[in-house]
């Protein structure tokens, strides 16, 4: 099986079009983008791979693991399979030998050392999470959380995940894992955007796909007051230790810039898209907002 992309202009969910994947790489915007990406395709059409899905079926699972998502989706009924013209997962590459017909893969990149920050974070104010634990015990440091082999997030997360790779322990990574990245994204990905640049990226995905305007309301941010500021030394550590992600990092970086560059008009329709993405922003924040109040309302005890 082949990829392919999806023709400019064509209507999302059009039988004969590609089921569109979304790799989802945590902390790389994309909660946001997945709202973005739901409002393009009819719900009856969406396939979202939920962790509680997983954990149902498996109580011993913990967390996410990306192996489970692609044996999760491979042994759901064809007919489910076959009925998604678009797929949300945190998973790996590979999800797509078990999707049936023709399918093409959407990613977000992020500078590793803000990727790394943020998924420590994530860890330090979430109880749930399995290396949290770990993370705020006595002595823990943001140094040996990256050090310590526990969490495999900070070992070139990025590379793994496009790379397709399952099993490479914690600082094995490898530069032919990162040639396999590469080579999947040629001939796999029809979109691969950058979250520092995450107008720039939406207005890039919808001339790439055709679809309607992707305005969205930022989800899932951690505030900056809550973050302390982190020492340059340190920096830099995590930035060696995930110098495949950089080189990944940089290189798509380099595409994105030339695929922009030889889009005629879009600086235009990127200052319309961001004037417009204003005004919707009082829309958005009802739209996604209000229905969690009146859910917490009717649920919450003595009310």
């Amino acid at each position: 099986m082949s990829a392919s992309s999806a023709a400019p202009g064509s209507s999302p969910g059009r039988r004969g079009d590609p089921t569109v994947i979304f790799l989802h790489i945590g902390k790389t915007a994309g909660t946001t983008m997945r709202r973005v990406l739901r409002r393009q395709f009819p719900a009856s059409q969406t396939l979202l791979i939920r962790n509680r899905a997983i954990k149902e079926r498996d109580p011993d699972a913990q967390g996410l693991r990306r192996e489970q998502t692609l044996r999760f989706f491979a042994e759901m009924p064809e007919s489910e399979r076959a009925r998604a013209r678009l797929i949300l997962a945190h998973t790996v590459f590979g999800l797509h030998e078990s999707v049936p017909g023709p399918s093409t893969y959407i990613t977000m990149l992020r500078d590793p050392v803000s990727l790394t920050l943020s998924q420590y974070h994530y860890v330090l104010r979430n109880p749930n999470h399995p290396l949290h634990d770990e993370a705020t015990a006595e002595g823990a440091t943001l140094e040996s959380y990256v050090t310590g082999g526990s969490a495999l997030e900070a070992d070139n997360s990025q590379v793994r995940a496009i790379s397709g790779d399952l099993d490479t322990p914690f600082g094995r990574c490898t530069p032919d894992m990162l040639d396999r990245a590469k080579r999947n994204v040629e001939e796999w990905f029809s979109f691969v955007g950058l979250t520092e640049r995450f107008d720039e990226s939406l207005v890039l995905l919808r001339r790439t796909f055709g679809w309607k305007p992707p305005y969205y309301v930022a989800a899932n941010v951690t505030p900056s007051s809550r973050k302390a500021p982190v020492p340059e030394e340190t920096r830099g550590l995590i930035d060696e230790m995930n110098s495949l992600d950089r080189q990944l990092y940089d290189w798509a970086g380099d595409r994105f810039a030339t695929a922009i560059a030889s889009s005629p008009g879009f600086d235009e329709e990127l200052h319309r898209f961001r004037r417009r993405n204003r005004r919707y922003q009082p829309i958005g924040k009802l739209t996604h907002s209000v229905p969690k109040r009146l859910k917490y309302s009717l649920v919450r005890p003595g009310s």
